[in-house]
């Protein structure tokens, strides 16, 4: 763990992103937020006081780790969802061994079944997918979006091509504000307005 992020985390949890991050050099499908955008995520939900946090995109559960550091101090809940069975049950150990499996439910299966069965108000949505499938995840999360909610799309600068037609979909939405924000594999931050 780096100096600046000293006492952002507990012991465990900074002991678990370490361990992840090093995992993430050495495996192909550990798909996950390097750890400055992690940081950068703990300290919008911290700062958004979230109660709800939905992730679309659990992998491993790097990004987890972060939301899970903030949601203790919220008093929040994370609904993160997957499509692999091995990522869902590693993840599910690494909250149990972080010590927030109680702050956490994780959903095995395709994210657009499930976001349907979530209520909300969700505070913050963090699609991080199939990225054919972005647009599909925003239309089930932005209803039950809270007014000042945010849904925070991972990948929009190291999969820019892929997701144009979604940023400019959201850049447009009268109900929205939306910006890049350049950081880690860079991020649209979209802020549900009323």
């Amino acid at each position: 763990m780096n100096r600046y992020t000293h006492g952002m985390f507990t012991p465990r949890i900074a002991a678990l992103i370490d361990e992840l991050d090093e995992l993430a050099k050495t495996r192909t499908d550990a798909l996950q937020v390097p750890r400055a955008e992690g940081e950068l995520l703990h300290q919008i939900a911290l700062t958004s006081r979230c109660k709800l946090i939905v992730e679309v995109g659990t992998s491993y559960g790097f990004s987890g780790l972060f939301w899970g550091a903030a949601l203790r101090r919220t008093g929040g809940r994370l609904h993160t969802i997957d499509i692999s069975l091995m990522k869902r049950d590693s993840a599910q150990k690494t909250f149990a061994r972080a010590d927030i499996s109680d702050l956490v439910v994780c959903h095995l299966g395709d994210a657009r079944s499930v976001l349907a069965t979530i209520d909300g108000p969700i505070d913050l949505a963090f699609l991080d997918a199939d990225k054919e499938s972005t647009r599909a995840y925003l239309d089930l999360s932005w209803p039950k979006l809270a007014v000042g909610g945010s849904v925070i799309t991972d990948n929009a600068v190291s999969h820019r091509s892929e997701l144009a037609d979604f940023v400019r979909h959201v850049r447009s939405m009268p109900d929205a504000t939306s910006v890049e924000v350049a950081v880690g594999n860079g991020i649209e931050w979209t802020v549900k307005v009323r």
